[in-house]
């Protein structure tokens, strides 16, 4: 009989594994920035939230960190990769669980692929944000169904911008914005990003990217 390392060691080789980051309350989900679809595009472009992309640089830019998002990507189509995942979720994580803290969606199977996994551990909630519209409306437009336990944070394109518009029918998206100046914040501020000494979501006791009745969360530059 396998040990539970080894059944996470053969779980890590099928999905690439889960990331670590200080400022998650647990495990999260990370791929590489260059790979952004949208977020690629708006890194050219001056005042896009991109533009300043926190995910190109600091510890990210660490080799190790490169080439396990690296692992990450290149297994987001195994076969078995919603299984692995799911399991790697039951064993890895106990409340909450965040897509993406770098990187983003890669097209609109590998959202119905997290989807299934998010129904498969229906008591974690689940976090994702993203700049890839077409793709969660897409997915949307075709019938699918966005479940309980996960909240699609649609995040503005432009520092100090507005939201992305078009989704007014569905209560599990909420929006992301960035601000520069605390007085161009709107919404819920982001206590961790604000500049205050807060470290983590779970020093500040604040899940509200986590909870779909708060509709916009304004983060600071960072």
């Amino acid at each position: 009989m396998q040990t539970k390392q080894q059944v996470v060691n053969a779980l890590n080789e099928i999905t690439g594994g889960l990331s670590q980051t200080t400022k998650m309350p647990e495990s999260s989900f990370s791929i590489p920035a260059i790979h952004c679809k949208v977020g690629s595009k708006l890194r050219e472009v001056e005042d896009s939230v991109c533009s300043k992309c926190y995910a190109m640089k600091g510890n990210y830019n660490y080799s190790n960190v490169k080439k396990a998002q690296e692992k990450r990507y290149s297994k987001l189509y195994h076969p078995m990769w919603v299984k692995a995942m799911t399991m790697l979720i039951h064993i890895k994580v106990k409340e909450r669980f965040r897509w993406f803290d770098s990187g983003d969606l890669d097209s609109v199977q590998h959202l119905r692929n997290i989807i299934e996994v998010c129904n498969g551990t229906p008591d974690i909630q689940h976090w994702l944000v993203t700049k890839e519209k077409r793709t969660v409306r897409k997915f949307l437009d075709e019938g699918g169904i966005i479940p309980d336990n996960l909240v699609i944070q649609m995040s503005g394109y432009m520092l100090d911008g507005d939201i992305v518009k078009g989704f007014d029918d569905c209560n599990q998206i909420t929006h992301h914005l960035v601000h520069t100046d605390r007085d161009k914040a709107r919404g819920h501020i982001c206590p961790v990003e604000d500049g205050n000494g807060v470290t983590s979501c779970k020093q500040a006791n604040c899940y509200a990217c986590w909870d779909n009745g708060v509709n916009v969360v304004s983060s600071g530059l960072h």
